[in-house]
């Protein structure tokens, strides 16, 4: 019964992931589409929870049930994170989102060295930067609020 509900959370939040990837603008001619990524990865998401329904097994009545929901709490809290990030980008652009985000996403997966948590908040938005923007021509979005893009770029 529980990989049957885990699946149904699953595939409820598959398919939040799969309306807000279709909230982005469509790509210019010539552009890759900037939702191509979250696409992906709520398209994803929907396949696992398709797979976790179709092996959710009915349990005995007289077995014990789990009391450990630190798994299934982690993945809606990492899913709740990137909602927020998704929907930080309009207000702060790129940068400051990637550079919050990152080492927080980091301390949630077990990383616990101060140092690598710090070069996180550079590295990251350094990397996706030259991964999206200058290898996949994709436009960064700007933030209405602040941008820290045009703040670096004077």
């Amino acid at each position: 019964m529980r990989a049957y509900a885990e699946g149904l959370v699953l595939a409820g939040l598959a398919i939040v992931a799969l309306w807000g990837a279709w909230q982005v603008p469509a790509a210019s001619p010539g552009d890759t589409w900037a939702g191509i990524v979250p696409f992906a990865a709520a398209l994803a998401l929907l396949v696992l929870s398709i797979f976790l329904l179709l092996g959710a097994t009915p349990q005995p009545v007289d077995a014990p049930e789990e009391s450990d929901n630190a798994a299934t709490f982690g993945i809606v809290g990492l899913f709740l994170i990137a909602l927020l990030y998704q929907q930080s980008f309009r207000w702060f652009g790129y940068v400051l989102p990637t550079a919050i985000t990152a080492p927080v996403v980091l301390y949630l997966f077990g990383v616990r060295n101060w140092i690598g948590l710090t070069v996180s908040v550079v590295l990251c938005p350094l990397v996706f930067h030259v991964i999206f923007f200058e290898l996949l021509g994709v436009f960064p979005p700007y933030g209405e609020v602040f941008d820290l893009l045009d703040w670096i770029k004077g």
